[in-house]
């Protein structure tokens, strides 16, 4: 997305810091443009998945640098729940993100998120670990489109839905994601005269993740239509067309609160706007976060308490009728040792949940 100069100063900077907490990303420090208004951006959440569990806690920086934010350091951060249980974050050497130790969210408790930072207190609503139902299919099918060199009709992809049982009770509310793991075998690549040249064998098994991010990834529904019914044919992922494999995907229910339903929906219509008058003011935009210490401040972003489901699906694109497939890159004569697959959030030396051999 290009935030065009047409929008006024405030509306730019709030959709810099909406897309820098949709991609989770982290500017890195640079002290020319360290100047810091008053606010912080907080987005984490806690699960019944496994963690650890990550917040990202940011100060934005001027408007004239709408994308750009700093995370901060230094802060104290903790999770309380209803039984007055409390666990203390880790601060990792990425700036601005704090880590679980041993927290497991549990179905039916209540979880809030404290912040010390800046000699300012911070903390969220209390929110409820909602009961997540399961999806009960999920299944693929191609589509075809029309090649706008040729103008000939080709196979364009894959669409992947879900069907999945509500809850006879009245509002229930959805947000859907998508993980995809490719196994790699190449772990780095020699460089010669600036360029890629030869590929590094990874020393282990290795997958590397691609996952969903932007304003067309934030998918949200209700149960206001189809209360205790079967929700069908729910689109979750859109699969391209690529090599001739079985491509893997791990698709994630999320049972959300009715705040963050509201959240997701105002964050993802203020990213998609490009009208000159805004629907949605960014005012509008209400996190459940607040500042302590000074009420006036504003407090941005969203503390999620979500259940998960999570299923596997395999794509199926061996007999796929057109392929735009990368050469991967050569091997040396003689190769040289092999390289780790070391953990990250692109990459994992870990079998994905749901993978077959």
């Amino acid at each position: 997305m290009i935030l065009k100069n047409k929008y006024n100063p405030s509306t730019r900077r709030w959709l810099g810091w909406l897309l820098m907490g949709l991609a989770g990303c982290v500017t890195p420090y640079d002290n020319k443009l360290d100047v810091r208004p008053a606010g912080i951006v907080v987005q984490g959440f806690v699960s019944n998945q496994p963690g650890p569990y990550q917040i990202q806690i940011n100060t934005p920086a001027q408007y004239e640098y709408s994308s750009l934010s700093f995370g901060v350091r230094g802060a104290s951060v903790y999770i309380t729940d209803d039984l007055g249980q409390r666990e203390d974050l880790i601060e990792l050497p990425t700036p601005g993100v704090y880590q679980t130790r041993n927290l497991l969210g549990q179905t039916g408790r209540t979880y809030q998120l404290h912040i010390v930072a800046n000699g300012k207190t911070y903390e969220s609503k209390p929110e409820l670990l909602r009961a997540v139902s399961s999806i009960e299919k999920v299944y693929s099918e191609s589509y075809r489109n029309v090649n706008p060199i040729t103008r000939q009709d080709q196979l364009g992809g894959w669409r992947v839905y879900i069907d999945t049982k509500d809850a006879p009770e009245q509002g229930n509310y959805y947000r859907w994601n998508w993980v995809h793991y490719a196994q790699t075998s190449q772990c780095g690549v020699i460089m010669e005269g600036g360029q890629p040249r030869y590929s590094v064998y990874c020393c282990t098994d290795c997958w590397n993740i691609f996952r969903c991010t932007g304003p067309g990834c934030i998918n949200v529904a209700s149960d206001a239509l189809i209360n205790g019914n079967i929700l069908s044919r729910q689109l979750v992922a859109e699969v391209p067309v690529g090599c001739r494999d079985r491509y893997y995907l791990e698709v994630e229910q999320q049972a959300i609160s009715r705040e963050a339903y509201v959240y997701w929906k105002t964050v993802k219509q203020l990213l998609q706007n490009t009208g000159g008058v805004f629907d949605v003011a960014p005012a509008g935009l209400q996190g459940n976060l607040r500042c302590v210490s000074d009420p006036s401040e504003q407090v941005f972003g969203f503390f999620e308490v979500v259940g998960i489901s999570r299923v596997g699906h395999y794509v199926d694109r061996t007999q796929s009728e057109r392929t735009l497939c990368p050469m991967p890159l050569p091997s040396p004569s003689m190769p040289p040792p092999c390289l780790p697959c070391l953990e990250s959030a692109y990459r994992t030396p870990k079998e994905p949940a749901f993978w077959v051999k």
